[in-house]
């Protein structure tokens, strides 16, 4: 037996609504989901849980004791406040009121780096000799008579409606049939982009303290889920720092251990080394991204300086994330405002006056997202 249409449409309706929703939530906790440990710890594999406020349907309830609060028959003045709970517990009390109701959505890693770094792209990219960057988009350009209910484009099948009750001579929207149904086809598209190589340099040494460590790894990690969705062969070269550089395996970059002191120049100078050998910047766009906490040898900054500059000289963005967390402040939250001292070496980098030099701070985990909207929002390919 049919499934009534009326059925049909009303499931269809609350699916996008909730489907929406969820979106909505996943967009406005972006700060937050984006530093949220059991993600970060993940292997990409598994289901990631997002707690969501669940969406509650219209129905008759029974009367929760505000009965004749302002509205109906009775007294009342312009201005009084309506069915306020005069008995709702302060923060911290036991209450006898229902909560908000709240589950857990699940999500593949890939799909929800999709859905929270979707605007998002390297920026600068200009065309390059040699090979290119493939990357794949989906777009709904067709229209079919027959699909998956999933893909119903209502807009059409309406329209189809009406131009089946106007012919009858009926200016109206009658019943829906097969007929009038309209699915949107899914058409996947290529788009070349010319080579593109992404340093990401780490602080290791041992000034970065567990929170540090954890903001800068949480950074490199969406970094990563990013450029392997939207860049099918970009390549990616790690590499770990505290006197000493060295290129690392991706798997160690996000668990090695922290000690030594610290010389950024060393991460540049192997940098800038590799690039000159295996990404030439005439065939390729070479991003630099680097976090530290800046507490970087006094002697080394001038070295440092020179560096960037080489570094700007052979590619196509070079960024720079400073994290300022205090363990102090973190711990005693209630202590004050905390105001950050930044480093020298940030204080160098400050004066630095290039289109394509990109600096960042980050003071907390939420800040995060920020600093990948800074360093990834897409600007065009200009001279450098």
């Amino acid at each position: 037996m049919a499934i009534p249409w009326d059925l049909r449409r009303r499931g269809l309706k609350d699916s996008i609504r909730h489907d929406k929703r969820v979106r909505e939530a996943i967009k406005q906790n972006l700060r937050e989901l984006i530093a949220e440990e059991t993600i970060i710890t993940s292997d990409g594999k598994k289901l990631v849980k997002i707690p969501v406020r669940y969406l509650d349907q219209y129905r008759f309830i029974f009367d929760r004791g505000t009965r004749g609060r302002g509205v109906g028959q009775g007294q009342g003045d312009v201005g009084d406040i309506i069915a306020s709970e005069d008995d709702a517990p302060t923060p911290g009390q036991a209450g006898d009121q229902p909560g908000h109701a709240i589950y857990e959505a699940e999500f593949a890693l890939d799909e929800l780096t999709r859905l929270m770094l979707e605007d998002l792209a390297l920026p600068w990219i200009e065309e390059k000799h040699k090979d290119q960057v493939k990357t794949t988009t989906v777009q709904y350009n067709d229209i079919r008579k027959k699909g998956p209910l999933a893909n119903l484009d209502k807009r059409r099948t309406l329209r189809e409606n009406l131009k089946r009750q106007a012919a009858r001579g009926k200016s109206k929207v009658g019943k829906i049939t097969d007929d009038d149904l309209r699915y949107r086809v899914p058409e996947i598209h290529e788009e070349f982009h010319s080579n593109c190589a992404v340093y990401l340099l780490m602080d290791r040494s041992g000034s970065m303290t567990t929170e540090k460590k954890y903001i800068t790894k949480s950074f490199f990690f969406w970094m990563v889920r990013f450029l392997r969705l939207k860049y099918n062969t970009v390549e990616t070269i790690f590499i770990a720092h505290d006197t000493e550089a060295a290129i690392v395996p991706e798997k160690d970059f996000f668990i090695l251990s922290n000690s030594g002191g610290t010389m950024c120049s060393s991460a540049y100078t192997l940098a800038l080394d590799h690039i000159v050998k295996h990404h030439p910047p005439a065939r390729w766009n070479n991003y630099v991204f680097h976090f530290s906490d800046g507490d970087n040898f006094a002697d080394d900054n001038p070295q440092c300086l020179t560096l960037l500059g080489d570094l700007l000289d052979v590619s196509a963005m070079v960024g720079y994330g400073e994290v300022n967390y205090d363990e102090f402040f973190g711990a005693y939250p209630g202590r004050g405002a905390y105001r950050p001292q930044w480093s020298t070496l940030y204080k160098e980098f400050s004066a630095i006056r290039h289109p394509r030099f990109v600096p960042v701070t980050i003071e907390k985990r939420d800040q995060v997202y920020e600093a990948l909207k800074k360093f990834l929002t897409v600007r065009d390919a200009i001279p450098a």
